[in-house]
């Protein structure tokens, strides 16, 4: 079996249908204790997988044309900034994810059906399973630690002002990016080279499937050194790719919040301050500061949201790749049930910053009329007369 494949367990779909696949979570330590099938989760899964095919087909072409959208209006000049810099490989990473599942959707359920055949598993079906198994993971694992970039130049920026406008600005934000990239692919390399290919012969009688051999692949388990590779892959996927960032998520979105609150409350005592000493009666403040106040929270509040979200997808997959090498049989009667509702919830997960980006940030939408429709070219006009270039390179959407 393979370990977690990023969003989706690619080993798991194939060596499911096959007696004789290697399940290599067996080897990944000492059980705890065992888990007994769940047939509430078998059932479900039955029902849910002849659907799954068409919403995750139709979820990854939204999504690459969302994040495709995401990524010309952050580039464009009136909004280059250290936060939108990530967002943008953000939008990279994940909408490439999205176009290397597509056809393997495709191919694995829709076009031949989801259950093992002749004409579904061929010899170039399995390269491509191959290829999506090894980038996938790859990209993947760039979008959540992305993500965690994100909330540290965040926490950073909001949390000591004059230091993160420093250090949190857009060159150092690409070295960022770029660092990701690079330590991310290595990081997954023992995960690329742990694939092989395997067939078998079906000969089936009393059946209208076609006589021939099927491919798939599956986990290298043929000496130590592979069984080595494996344990060692295991603990990688499911501690560094998976359960570490979601627990600096965790951290840094409760750091986050307690930031907002301590910065609302301080902006608050200001203007109460500032109303005293000119006699008025009501708090009042700068209107340009205000308003930067009001935008800087927006943008904290729609990154924290970005960032959670993350959170939620990944936390239950980083725990689930977890128990799969320490309980028995986990894998089998928990995990694999629920392998498709998981994918399908990373993918949409992947496409819905489009959405979260049109509804909170104001800049971002009027950055999209004035690109794509032409309607309201005065409004982008305004906002960037007004636009201080400090703010911008820090604040982002």
């Amino acid at each position: 079996m393979s370990i977690i494949v990023s969003h989706v367990n690619v080993t798991e779909k194939f060596s499911s249908d096959y007696d004789n696949s290697t399940y290599a979570y067996e080897k990944m330590g000492n059980y705890v204790t065992g888990v007994p099938e769940a047939p509430a989760l078998q059932t479900f899964a039955t029902i849910y997988r002849p659907i799954h095919g068409y919403l995750a087909a139709i979820v990854c072409a939204l999504g690459v044309l969302a994040n495709v959208l995401n990524i010309i209006v952050l580039t464009r000049k009136n909004m280059i900034s250290s936060t939108n810099i990530i967002l943008t490989g953000l939008a990279i990473s994940d909408g490439l994810t999205m176009a290397f599942c597509f056809p393997f959707a495709l191919q694995t359920y829709v076009l031949y059906g989801p259950t093992s055949s002749v004409e579904r598993d061929t010899l170039s079906n399995a390269r491509y399973t191959l290829t999506y198994a090894i980038v996938s993971v790859i990209l993947h694992s760039i979008s959540i630690w992305l993500t965690v970039t994100l909330a540290v130049f965040r926490y950073v920026f909001i949390r000591f002002p004059r230091i993160g406008a420093y250090y949190c600005n857009i060159k150092r934000a690409k070295a960022a990016v770029v660092i990701v990239s690079i330590v991310v692919t290595v990081v997954c390399i023992p995960n690329s080279i742990s694939y092989e290919f395997r067939s078998e012969l079906r000969n089936e009688s009393n059946t209208s499937q076609t006589e021939g051999v099927v491919w798939y692949i599956d986990v290298r388990n043929g000496t130590h050194g592979d069984i080595v590779l494996a344990k060692f892959n295991f603990w990688i996927q499911a501690v560094i790719v998976k359960l570490l960032p979601c627990l600096l998520l965790t951290v840094f979105s409760v750091l986050l919040v307690r930031t907002m609150q301590d910065v609302e409350n301080r902006r608050k005592k200001m203007m109460t301050k500032n109303s005293v000493a000119d006699g008025e009666t009501h708090p009042i403040g700068s209107s340009t500061t205000s308003k930067r106040s009001r935008r800087s929270q927006r943008t904290t509040r729609m990154l924290l949201i970005v960032v959670i979200l993350f959170l939620v997808t990944e936390t239950p997959q980083g725990i689930m790749s977890l128990l799969n090498g320490l309980i028995e049989d986990f894998f089998h009667n928990i995990y694999t049930p629920l392998g498709e509702l998981l994918e399908i919830l990373t993918l949409l997960n992947n496409g819905i910053n489009f959405v979260l980006y049109c509804s909170m940030s104001k800049q971002f939408r009027d950055t999209f009329i004035y690109i794509f429709c032409g309607c309201f070219p005065k409004v982008v006009e305004r906002r960037k007369m007004h636009t201080v270039t400090t703010t911008m390179v820090t604040e982002g959407l």
